[in-house]
């Protein structure tokens, strides 16, 4: 049973590594890309979001959809559509087929970011959830990291179309890996076995409230890392060393997020562990635009907001029971993908209209303020129900 749970939860994260592959694939090759097709970084930014855009449409019925015809099928329909949608992509001999490409791509990962978050909790609910959520929500990060340490120079030295059909190639592996290796843990009904209640008005809400605190977190880390440099360029310091201060609290990030999933399942304080690093992070968010050390505070929030983030990313797996997640997963990840977008923009709002990005970073404070609301409110409702 143990070596079972840790090989599922390899191929997991295997799976969420190829998805972060290609996620950043489009970013990596924009110079080529607007060369070739003699398009702007607006049309690049584009094709950026066009992965994330199919999430809001995605995220619900993928998870309902679990219930019929079980975990591993419906993820690995979505494997499937990434890598048609990386191929088509490499294949394009157009910007409109290169957007098609990129939105099969992004449909078939939503459905692996819904689903796969309910196979591990299936899978480590009943011990060592956070340290297994941990590990496997640093392999969508690792994989960015990866690629933007490969995919720009091989597009240098071969043709940039080899780099989508690399991330197709790559989750081809993964689509094998879990064919091979993915069961459903020990005891869980199979699809046709499952009771297919519906969600309760009170699970509905649940999903809702814990959705929004990961919508939160999620943001607060974007607008940091995406208006962090601009911050630092504002005080005078160069544009390469603004982006390597801040790529250190990326950095930082990943090596602290399973350190917060061993704490809070070693000493049994879940609450504990998530709440103080929200509130150091929210404390080192506030101080950043005055820090005379830049690199340290980045890297300090990077470390206290990474402790968090797998007690967070858990959360749902308390309130949800397990014939319910499919769905519930689906809910709340429909506030992750709806609700990104704009707090990103409002963030840039802020930029522009105060002309500078302490705004911004101020509004990363105040999203991680918003956290630890809904949590007290997560948690009261929580007691009352029990």
């Amino acid at each position: 049973m143990l070596e079972s749970r840790w090989l599922i939860l390899a191929v997991l994260f295997i799976a969420r590594f190829a998805l972060g592959y290609q996620f950043q694939a489009a970013g990596s090759v924009a110079p080529f890309l607007i060369r070739d097709f003699d398009i702007d970084y607006a049309e690049v930014g584009l094709l950026i979001g066009a992965f994330m855009l199919p999430g809001v449409a995605i995220s619900v019925p993928s998870g309902f959809l679990v219930r019929r015809f079980g975990d591993k099928n419906i993820v690995a329909a979505g494997m499937v559509l990434m890598i048609v949608g990386g191929v088509l992509t490499g294949a394009g001999p157009s910007y409109a087929v290169l957007l098609v490409g990129r939105l099969l791509s992004g449909a078939g990962g939503a459905v692996l970011v819904v689903v796969m978050l309910k196979m591990i909790i299936d899978w480590f609910a009943e011990r060592e959830l956070f340290f297994g959520m941990a590990v496997f929500i640093i392999g969508w990060p690792i994989g960015i990291a990866a690629a933007q340490a490969t995919q720009s120079r091989w597009a240098e030295l071969h043709p940039w179309q080899s780099v989508f059909f690399a991330t197709a190639g790559l989750v081809a592996v993964a689509l094998l890996l879990m064919l091979a290796f993915y069961r459903l843990p020990p005891g869980a009904p199979s699809p046709t076995q499952a009771e297919r209640r519906p969600l309760t008005r009170a699970e509905t809400g649940m999903a809702c409230l814990t959705g929004a605190i990961w919508m939160f977190l999620n943001g607060a880390y974007l607008a940091m890392l995406s208006f962090g440099p601009s911050e630092l360029i504002e005080r005078g310091m160069s544009i390469p060393g603004a982006d390597t201060v801040v790529s250190v609290m990326s950095w930082v990030f990943i090596i602290a997020l399973p350190l917060g999933g061993y704490l809070a399942n070693r000493y049994q304080a879940p609450d504990a562990v998530m709440v103080g690093g929200l509130v150091a992070s929210i404390i080192l968010g506030a101080y950043l635009p005055f820090s005379q050390v830049p690199l340290l505070s980045f890297a300090l929030f990077g470390f206290a907001l990474a402790l968090a983030t797998p007690v967070v990313a858990a959360l749902p797996a308390h309130v949800l029971a397990p014939d319910q997640r499919g769905p519930g997963f689906g809910i709340y990840y429909l506030w992750y993908f709806g609700g990104m977008p704009v707090l990103i923009a409002l963030a840039g709002l802020l930029r522009d209209g105060t002309g500078s990005a302490t705004a911004s970073l101020e509004f990363a404070v105040a999203m991680l303020v918003a956290c630890v609301a809904l949590l007290a409110v997560f948690r009261f409702v929580q007691a009352r129900r029990a």
